[in-house]
């Protein structure tokens, strides 16, 4: 099982798992401004956040929970972007792009939400620490065309 501590009285946690899509340098900016990364977790820990009222989603690789923080507060201003921590555990001002499967560590707080009628679990991303880096390749477009054509 991967390391995951939840302290329910400060509502904050630490899990280990493989990071895909991670905006954590930079926001992601697709739709809403905000830090955020899909962690694939084992199926203990997962159960553990389903169990919580957190959902968990699943793609083509692997059962995941979300991790995010809005770039802009709700009454205005701006959320400070989540801790960088590198594999020395020294806090960074940068880190590399993170590639699809790296090992990290997430720092996250838990919180209620209730919306036009619905209600539900979010996890805050507090902090992200990298422990082992695959690196991010860029697509370029490579093996969609036969190389002889060009």
């Amino acid at each position: 099982m991967a390391e995951n501590t939840f302290n329910p009285a400060s509502g904050v946690g630490e899990v280990t798992g493989r990071a895909y899509y991670a905006s954590v340098t930079t926001p992601n900016t697709t739709f809403d401004h905000k830090w955020e990364v899909n962690l694939v977790l084992d199926d203990e820990t997962l159960d553990d956040f389903e169990q919580r009222g957190h959902p968990v989603k699943e793609k083509d690789y692997g059962r995941f929970v979300n991790f995010k923080r809005n770039v802009d507060k709700k009454g205005g201003g701006q959320n400070a972007r989540p801790v960088l921590i590198n594999e020395e555990r020294q806090r960074v001002d940068t880190l590399p792009k993170i590639g699809n499967g790296s090992l990290v560590k997430v720092q996250y707080g838990e919180y209620s939400w209730e919306y036009s009628g619905k209600s539900g679990k979010g996890r805050d991303l507090k902090a992200i620490q990298l422990l082992e880096l695959k690196e991010y390749i860029e697509p370029d477009g490579s093996g969609m065309y036969d190389e002889g054509d060009f």
